[in-house]
């Protein structure tokens, strides 16, 4: 009989099953606590929440843009990969909504910022972190009771220069690269945070560009990924409000899609909500 030859093991790398994109509306959750029927925006992402249970992730990557709550103008990275073993949130005492402790995963972001500086991408590093509203708000609703480890990436959404659109398209193709070539056998989620259309204090306040928030879902439901990015110029976003360079969150996620289309996608008040589900069977 001849003699048993074994097969190679079967290589185990970490895979993304599911991107989701969500607003952050600070005071949805004390609105909900008050409105006599279900409000538009619960409802959607109760909806999101439905589909990332559903794929199952064993961790979080969230992109958000960071309030001038850990930044500012005098320290403010472009691109920031948060490294902390756990970190609290929401850190503004104005946003009515519970505080809980969030955990990271140290080991996967150590291994990104460093697959990041092998790739041409020098993201700066925070070891220590205060979690704003933005990052906490879709926690709230995705991460219930803060089961999931989540790894923050910040864009720098608000102080110019921000990033082009297209860099941070590059990006999330870059986090693809990562997820895929990285030899944990994890299940990964990721979350953009952000608006498409929004004025917070400023002279478009309380106005919707209506506009470019169809031009952007448009995009987005045919899979124009890289026509987006190539449309959301700094100038494009400001008309918006000044609030709406939170896109480029929505547009690093982007980079992370390949060719796949949104499995769900509505707006609501100058804001998406979106899934794409990338499990491959």
């Amino acid at each position: 009989t001849s003699p048993c030859i074994a097969c190679p093991e079967e290589e185990i790398m970490a895979q993304l099953v599911l991107a989701a994109a969500v607003p952050h509306p600070p005071r949805l959750i004390h609105e909900m606590t008050l409105a006599t029927g279900e409000l538009r925006a619960a409802a959607l992402m109760k909806q999101v929440r439905g589909y990332v249970e559903n794929a199952a992730p064993d961790v979080l990557i969230e992109v958000d843009s960071d309030h001038l709550v850990n930044f500012f103008y005098n320290n403010m990275p472009t691109f920031c990969i948060g490294m902390a073993e756990e970190a609290e949130g929401p850190s503004e005492s104005w946003c009515p909504m519970p505080r809980y402790t969030v955990r990271g995963h140290v080991p996967m972001a150590r291994a990104l910022l460093g697959y990041g500086l092998r790739s041409n991408f020098d993201l700066a590093v925070a070891e220590e972190l205060r979690l704003d509203h933005s990052l906490m708000v879709p926690l709230h609703f995705l991460n219930p009771n803060m089961e999931l480890p989540v790894v923050p990436i910040y864009t720098n959404g608000f102080a110019a220069p921000i990033p082009s659109a297209r860099r941070c398209y590059s990006l999330g193709r870059m986090i693809r690269r990562f997820i895929e070539q990285w030899d944990q056998d994890l299940r990964v989620a990721i979350i953009a945070s952000g608006c498409f259309a929004m004025d917070v204090g400023g002279p478009l306040r309380g106005w919707t560009d209506q506009k470019w928030v169809d031009t952007v879902s448009s995009l987005l439901e045919r899979g124009e990924y890289q026509t987006l990015a190539r449309r959301a110029t700094a100038q494009r976003m400001a008309a918006a409000g000044n609030n709406s360079s939170e896109l480029l969150n929505w547009i690093t996620l982007t980079g992370t899609l390949g060719a796949t289309k949104p499995t769900f996608l509505e707006t609501d008040d100058g804001s998406g909500y979106a899934v794409w589900q990338l499990e491959q069977t």
